[in-house]
């Protein structure tokens, strides 16, 4: 089995782009949505009906569950209620491989995704003795720009498929064995539109960790003609996006098909026959 879970609020145009890649080749979708349609920082978003009747129309094998619950708690902060939401959404996966993904999160050449994930079936066979964390790699798109997008591709790794029902932090599990799968997963992070990108920084879990209306009016500035003149732009850990890269295209869906071709799906294997040794020395001991 290869579950997936999305997190949908104001970023819902996104969902189907994410979910066209997969969704020939998975066995469950939920989608959590918040009931009383509120952000994690207690803001109101709104999901027109159109959207779930286009969902309706392109689910031909009824795979694609709406899960809605209370999702924002007034105690917590923003980042505590995403954990705790991921971890609901995560428990409604059941039995198998589960990958938890943000609407514009977008896993091109999922084929070669899943024949990986089938390859270790049996890591799900006894999970709790196998725990496991995948991580993979983001290609972080920063702007859409008028003949392109710009993007950052970077070794930028992120947790995202896993065999268990709980997470420590969001998407994250350090207590058990990560590994670094390489595969690619296309980020529309911050190219969007300016009013999309203002309800992302006033309700997303990083809400409170910097100057996000002064990040916002540097990322305004940026363009195809000045953008290879800043370095380490990650608002949080500069180093991290250390420079901008420029691909020509007209539309998400181009980008992906363009950066697809020049970069194919080259996972790197599990060694079970490691894991299973550490656990036997565990157990021995």
């Amino acid at each position: 089995m290869i579950n997936v879970g999305y997190l949908l609020s104001y970023d819902y145009n996104m969902f189907l782009t994410s979910v066209k890649q997969l969704y020939n080749y998975v066995d469950m979708i939920v989608v959590g949505i918040d009931v009383e349609r509120n952000t994690w920082s207690g803001n109101q978003f709104e999901i027109p009906d159109s959207f779930f009747d286009e969902i309706k129309a392109f689910d031909r094998r009824n795979i694609i569950k709406f899960y809605f619950d209370n999702f924002y708690i007034p105690s917590l902060t923003p980042m505590e209620c995403e954990s705790r939401e991921r971890n609901m959404v995560l428990k409604k996966l059941g039995y198998g491989w589960k990958i938890q993904l943000d609407v514009d999160e977008y896993i091109y050449d999922f084929k070669v995704v899943a024949k990986f994930l089938n390859k270790y079936w049996y890591l799900n066979l006894f999970p709790k003795i196998t725990p496991i964390c995948i991580q993979g790699r983001w290609i972080t798109l920063y702007k859409e720009v008028s003949n392109g997008y710009l993007f950052i591709d970077n070794k930028e790794f992120f947790p995202f498929i896993t065999n268990q029902s709980y997470n420590v932090h969001t998407r994250s599990n350090k207590e058990i064995r990560n590994h670094f799968s390489n595969i690619n997963v296309i980020h529309q992070s911050w190219a969007r539109s300016e009013d999309q990108i203002q309800d992302k920084i006033t309700n997303w879990g990083h809400r409170d960790d910097f100057d996000t209306q002064n990040y916002f009016e540097f990322w305004k500035s940026l363009s195809a003609s000045n953008y290879s003149t800043v370095k380490n732009i990650h608002p949080i850990t500069p180093e991290e996006w250390n420079e901008l890269s420029f691909l020509p295209s007209d539309s998400i869906n181009d980008f992906i098909a363009k950066y697809s071709l020049n970069h194919s799906q080259n996972i790197i294997n599990i060694d079970s026959k490691k894991m299973y040794k550490a656990l036997l020395n565990k157990f021995i001991k």
